[in-house]
């Protein structure tokens, strides 16, 4: 006995509507990265979609905007996730962020100052005339 392997997918206007949007949109993120999409590449694929008569078009609007969305959040939670591993392993290293390099030499050219001016009131001696000969 053969089974048939002309099998067809459920239609989106019949049965599984919901499911097939959810598999498109799986299928999107999975295969092409929800961080590497790009709004006009997710449009070109969704409008194909519609050609086919897969999701209408408004589902396809919807679809472009929502993937778009995800994918500028998972962008945005990656960059997230990259600068917080930088910066454990700066951290690590005994390395300091160009903020922290900046405040050090801030602090170092106050107590410079300070310094110079103890040294002056130092030199000026007891009654503000220098104590050099």
């Amino acid at each position: 006995m053969e089974k048939s392997t002309n099998q067809r997918a459920p239609d989106a206007k019949t049965s599984g509507g919901q499911g097939i949007r959810d598999l498109i949109e799986r299928t999107f993120l999975v295969g092409m990265g929800a961080a590497a999409l790009t709004k006009d590449r997710v449009q070109e694929l969704v409008e194909e979609f519609v050609r086919r008569g897969q999701i209408s078009g408004d589902e396809g609007r919807d679809m472009v905007e929502r993937l778009v969305s995800r994918s500028r959040d998972e962008a945005r939670s990656a960059f997230k996730r990259a600068d917080s591993s930088l910066q454990t392993a700066y951290r690590d290293m005994g390395l300091v962020s160009k903020r922290e390099l900046e405040d050090m030499e801030l602090r170092v050219r106050q107590l410079e100052h300070r310094v110079q001016l103890l040294e002056k009131s130092a030199d000026a001696g007891p009654g503000g005339a220098s104590t050099e000969t």
